[in-house]
């Protein structure tokens, strides 16, 4: 039976624990810059030991706020680097199945130059890649702002690792995204380890349960069945009632 996880902010899940193992709630936990500098290491270790005696799977969201592992600004990637390898540090308690991060190439930002931003987070990616790869983890990089799938194919391609894997984004891809989603799954169907799936209507990245937006996702579904794709699913609901809502829209595709 497949698994859905459930994208919950770390310090909500140590508030809600007894719902999340209540409910069999296998969750995506988001660490924000807040909860890494704030977590120690006795709650870290209580939260995957009831998780894992209740059999609950688990995944990992990184910080993003502020954070560009491509930019140029040294002192910046210093800091970006340090909430990376904090991440991967808390990843030996709980042993997700796969930590998302977000790239940060913005066009607007880098004026287009997709080389720059490409070099300068091969500097970055390489010996985090390497860190994963000694830890037995999995990494994996999450469409953003990204208009087309180039720059993350290009740099999924480059380091060429299978602890560096793609996650789709169904919100952002139907805000950002100017390739259709056949080009998208078929240029980084090969690197999909994961899918974030939730709806919009095309404006904001509104975070709506499947089906409540314009995303088209029984063509989605029907392209992951045809490219015999597997990914980890994940939903992202920013209200509780939109989990209920959600986990029940998943059922149209996907048993579990």
């Amino acid at each position: 039976m497949t698994i859905v996880h459930v994208n919950v902010p770390y310090s909500m899940l140590l508030q809600r624990r007894d719902y999340a193992i209540g409910n069999h709630i296998h969750p995506e936990i988001y660490f924000s810059a807040e909860d890494l500098d704030t977590c120690c290491e006795k709650d870290a270790r209580g939260l995957a030991d009831a998780l894992r005696e209740n059999n609950l799977e688990v995944t990992f969201h990184g910080p993003f706020m502020d954070l560009s592992p491509g930019g140029m600004d040294r002192r910046i990637k210093e800091v970006t680097l340090d909430r990376i390898s904090k991440t991967l540090e808390l990843a030996r308690f709980f042993r997700p199945k796969m930590i998302v991060f977000h790239p940060g190439y913005e066009k607007w930002k880098f004026d287009g130059n997709e080389r720059i931003w490409l070099e300068s987070s091969l500097e970055t990616w390489k010996p985090l890649v390497e860190k994963a790869e000694r830890m037995k983890l999995t990494l994996a990089l999450e469409n953003v702002f990204e208009e087309t799938p180039d720059t993350l194919k290009a740099l999924l391609d480059e380091i060429g690792s299978p602890c560096l894997r793609f996650c789709f984004d169904t919100g952002h891809h139907n805000v950002f995204g100017t390739r259709p989603l056949p080009i998208w799954l078929e240029s980084l169907g090969k690197h999909l380890g994961e899918v974030h799936l939730h709806d919009n209507h095309q404006a904001t990245d509104q975070h709506l349960p499947l089906g409540e937006g314009t995303f088209p996702f029984d063509q989605f579904f029907n392209l992951l069945s045809q490219l015999k794709l597997n990914p980890i699913y994940t939903i992202e609901p920013h209200e509780e009632e939109h989990l209920r809502r959600g986990l029940q829209a998943m059922r149209k595709y996907i048993n579990f």
